[in-house]
C-alpha cells in the first residue's frame, strides 16, 4: 500500500523549508574557506557542506586545467579511433556532416564542431532533424542526404548514443558515423565507428556530468593535440563561449567543478567576443545590459537558440536549427557585423513566433530541408521573404492553436485523478510535438508532480510523447526501465517510429533526454501498456520523493538588501542546475498601493504577473527608517489578489531572489556601437524577485 498523495486547494500549498543552521558549523565552514558566514550558509542549504574541504575549494576556484582535460572523455580506444578517422577526412578532403540535436545543446555543439573542424581545413556542412516529424537524433532522412551528396563521415552532436538501427543504416550505405553525446547508454550500443561518450568510462567523473557541446569542445582540443596544431587563444575563447551555452541551456549540474570553469571562462569569453554572430546574438539577450552572467543564459540565450528548433519550417520560409548554426558562425570584422544584423532582425522574428506558438501549445509542421546547409551568406540573400512569410504562416495557423490549452484543460477534468495520479499523463490529438515539452513543464509546476503528454497524430500509428519531472524523480530512468520491462515481456521495443528511406520503410529507435526531461515514440497499439507500467512503477515510489520546496538560504532584512550583498553572492558564482541563485526569507513586510499586472501578449489573460513595491522597516536605535524596493512576481498574481487586502498595515512574509535591472539607456538590439556612447545613462537598480507570499508569522 502506498501513500496518497494530496493535492491541496490553491492558495494552500506552501513550498518554503529554511534550514536550521548550527551556528559552530558555519562559523567553521566560513573560517576553512575564507567566505562570508552567509555564503557558507548556502553551501550548506545546498548539501556541500558534506563535501571536503579541498572539495569546496576546487568548486569555489576550480582549476583552469580542468577545461583542456579530456582524461575521461570516452573510452580510450574510441577517442583514438575518432581523431584519427577526422584527421583522415581532413587530410583527404572527405566530405563530413554534422548531424546536430535541434536544441540549444546540439546546435551549440555542432557550431564548436563545425568552426573548429573548419579551422583545420575540413570540408564540413551540417544539419539538423526535422523536430516536429523526425524528433531528435540521427535521422535516415539526413543519412540519405549525405550518401547523395557523396559524404564519408558524419559526426552527430548531442545525440546518437540510441540511434542503433540510424546507424545500422549508415553502415549499409558507406558511411562511417562518429558520435559525440552525453546521454545515458542504452542495452545496445550503436555499431558507430566511435562512440565519444563519457558514458562509456567506468565509475564516476567529471566528465559524465558533461553537456554535449562540452563533449563537442573536448573532442577539438584532442583533435588539435592529435594533429600537433596548436589551438589558437582566440578560437579556443570562441568554442569554449558556444559550449558554455550548451552547457547552461541544457541544465547541466554546476556542482561539478569542471563544468564551472567552463562556464565561468566561457561567459567571460561570451561578454569580450569579436565574434559578430555570437555579439549580435548576446546584445538582444541581455536586455540592455553589458555584461550577462551565466545565471542570465538559461532565460535569455538557450529560448532564443530553442525557437528555431521547435518551429522551423524551410517550405513556408521559416528558418530551423541551421539558421542559428549559420547566425553562431559568423566571424569578425565590420562586413560580418553588418551580416549579424541583417540575421538579428529576422531571428528576432522567429523568435517572436516561436514565443506565440508556445504560449498556445502548438506550432507549424516543419519541411523537408533543402539540399545544402545554408551559409551565413547565401541565408541573408534569401531572408528578405522570410518575415513576411513568418507572419502570414502565423495567422494561418491561430485558428488552430487557439485551441489547445483549452483542450487540455477539458483533458485534465477526465484523465487526471489529482489525488491518486502520481504522474500526469494526458493525451491529445494533432499536437505539434515540437512543443508539447512546453505544456508538459507547466502540469508538472501545476501538479508537483512528473507530467507526461502523449498525442496522437492524423496520417501515423505512432504517438509522440514528452515528459517532465520535479527535482526527486529521475523520470527518465524510470521510462527507460519501462522500455527494458516492456522488451523483456513482449520480446521486442517498445520506443521505436518508422521512417522512409531510400531502400523503403525502416523501424528506428526513439527515445532520449535527461533526468529531468525526455521524449519518445511508440506504436498506438502499445499504449495502455505504456501508462499502465509507468503508473506501476511510480506506485513503488516513496512519498518523500514527491518533496518539491524552495530551499531558503537565509532571512534577511530590507536594508540588507544592497549591490554589496549582491557583490558577495558573486563570489559564488556560477549558478544553475543543482546550485540554483540562492533564496531569501524576508519578514513582516507591507507593498505599496501601486499594483501592476502584467504578461506578454500570449499568457495574459492566464497566467499573469506583476509589479509591485516592498516596504520594510528598520530600527537603528532609536530610529526607524522605511525602505520601498521594487519587486517583480511571476505567476502569482491570482495568489496576490487572494491574499493581499487594503489594508495596508497588514504584514506580510515573502521569498524571493535578488537580480538587478538595467534603467535608461538602450535596451539591447539596433547599433552597439551607438549603444555603448549610451552606457553613461544606464543605472543599476536592484529588484526583489518575489516568488511566494504568505501572511506574516510571529
Amino acid at each position: 500500500m502506498t501513500d496518497v498523495l494530496t493535492q491541496p486547494e490553491f492558495g494552500q500549498i506552501e513550498r518554503w523549508h529554511l534550514t536550521r543552521f548550527d551556528k559552530q558549523a558555519v562559523s567553521e565552514l566560513a573560517s576553512q574557506l575564507n567566505i562570508p558566514q552567509r555564503l557558507a550558509k548556502i553551501l550548506i542549504v545546498r548539501g556541500l557542506d558534506k563535501q571536503d574541504v579541498n572539495y569546496l575549494k576546487e568548486f569555489i576556484s576550480p582549476p583552469a586545467e580542468l577545461i583542456r582535460s579530456y582524461k575521461n572523455l570516452t573510452a580510450p580506444d574510441q577517442l583514438e579511433k575518432a581523431i584519427v578517422r577526422i584527421a583522415y577526412a581532413i587530410n583527404n578532403q572527405e566530405r563530413i556532416l554534422v548531424n546536430g540535436d535541434p536544441d540549444a545543446d546540439g546546435i551549440s555543439g555542432t557550431t564548436v564542431l563545425v568552426a573548429g573542424l573548419r579551422f583545420l581545413g575540413a570540408y564540413v556542412n551540417y544539419d539538423f532533424p526535422i523536430r516536429a516529424k523526425e524528433g531528435h537524433g540521427l535521422q535516415p532522412r539526413i543519412i540519405d542526404d549525405a550518401r547523395q551528396r557523396f559524404t564519408k563521415l558524419i559526426i552527430t552532436s548531442d545525440c546518437g548514443s540510441k540511434d542503433v538501427e540510424a546507424v545500422v543504416y549508415a553502415n549499409t550505405v558507406g558511411i562511417d558515423v562518429i558520435i559525440t553525446d552525453h546521454h545515458i547508454l542504452g542495452r545496445k550500443l550503436p555499431e558507430a565507428l566511435a562512440l565519444v561518450n563519457p558514458q562509456t568510462v567506468p565509475g564516476a567523473n567529471a566528465e559524465k556530468k558533461l553537456s554535449g557541446a562540452a563533449v563537442a569542445f573536448k573532442l577539438i582540443v584532442a583533435l588539435f593535440d592529435h594533429m600537433k596544431k596548436e589551438l589558437p587563444q582566440e578560437l579556443e575563447s570562441y568554442l569554449l563561449s558556444i559550449a558554455s551555452l550548451g552547457t547552461l541551456s541544457d541544465r547541466m549540474t554546476l556542482q561539478e567543478p569542471m563544468n564551472r570553469v567552463m562556464v565561468t571562462v566561457g561567459v567571460k569569453a561570451l561578454n569580450s567576443t569579436r565574434y559578430e554572430g555570437l555579439k549580435a546574438l548576446r546584445n538582444i539577450s541581455s536586455r540592455g545590459y553589458d555584461v550577462l552572467r551565466p545565471r542570465d543564459i538559461s532565460r535569455t540565450i538557450a529560448p532564443r537558440l530553442n525557437a528555431p528548433g521547435r518551429i522551423g519550417d524551410r517550405e513556408e520560409g521559416i528558418p530551423d536549427s541551421v539558421f542559428a548554426v549559420d547566425l553562431l558562425l559568423i566571424g569578425k570584422g565590420e562586413k560580418n557585423a553588418r551580416r549579424a544584423d541583417a540575421f538579428i532582425k529576422d531571428f528576432n522574428q522567429v523568435v517572436e513566433l516561436s514565443h506565440s506558438m508556445a504560449a498556445k501549445s502548438d506550432a507549424p509542421a516543419a519541411p523537408k530541408p533543402e539540399e545544402e546547409s545554408q551559409s551565413a551568406e547565401d541565408a541573408q540573400t534569401d531572408i528578405g521573404n522570410q518575415v513576411e512569410m513568418v507572419d502570414q504562416v502565423n495567422e494561418r495557423r491561430k485558428a488552430i492553436t487557439s485551441r489547445i490549452e483549452d483542450e487540455i484543460e477539458h483533458l485534465i477534468e477526465t484523465q487526471v485523478d489529482p489525488i491518486k495520479d502520481r504522474v500526469v499523463v494526458v493525451r491529445g490529438k494533432d499536437w505539434n510535438p515540437g512543443v508539447i515539452g512546453i505544456d508538459t513543464d507547466r502540469l508538472k509546476d501545476r501538479f508537483l508532480r512528473p507530467a507526461i503528454i502523449i498525442t496522437e497524430s492524423s496520417g501515423t500509428e505512432y504517438f509522440r510523447g514528452s515528459c517532465r519531472s520535479i527535482p526527486a524523480i529521475d523520470m527518465y530512468h524510470i521510462i527507460e526501465s519501462v522500455q527494458d520491462d516492456f522488451e523483456d515481456k513482449f520480446g521486442r521495443r517498445l520506443f521505436v517510429t518508422q521512417v522512409q528511406t531510400h531502400a523503403g520503410m525502416r523501424v528506428i529507435d526513439s527515445f532520449g533526454g535527461h533526468s529531468q526531461a525526455c521524449g519518445f515514440t511508440f506504436h498506438r497499439d502499445d499504449y495502455d501498456a505504456f501508462v499502465s507500467m509507468v503508473r506501476e512503477k511510480m506506485e513503488d515510489m516513496p512519498a518523500r520523493q514527491f518533496k518539491y520546496t524552495y530551499e531558503i538560504s537565509d532571512v534577511v532584512d530590507i536594508d540588507e538588501v544592497n549591490h554589496g550583498f549582491m557583490a558577495e553572492l558573486e563570489k559564488l558564482s556560477p549558478f544553475g542546475q543543482e546550485f540554483e541563485y540562492p533564496v531569501f526569507l524576508m519578514k513582516g513586510v507591507t507593498f505599496g498601493p501601486t499594483v501592476r499586472p502584467f504578461g506578454n501578449k500570449y499568457q495574459k489573460n492566464r497566467t499573469p504577473h506583476l509589479n509591485f513595491t516592498v516596504i520594510g522597516s528598520v530600527e537603528k536605535g532609536h530610529m526607524q527608517r522605511t525602505i520601498t524596493m521594487e519587486a517583480v512576481g511571476f505567476g502569482i498574481w491570482e495568489k496576490y489578489q487572494q491574499l493581499v487586502t487594503n489594508d495596508f498595515k497588514v504584514k506580510y512574509d515573502i521569498i524571493f531572489f535578488v537580480d538587478d535591472v538595467q534603467k535608461g539607456g538602450p535596451r539591447g538590439g539596433g547599433n552597439h556601437q551607438r549603444n555603448r556612447h549610451q552606457q553613461r545613462n544606464r543605472v543599476k537598480v536592484l529588484r526583489l524577485n518575489v516568488l511566494d507570499i504568505r501572511k506574516a508569522r510571529v
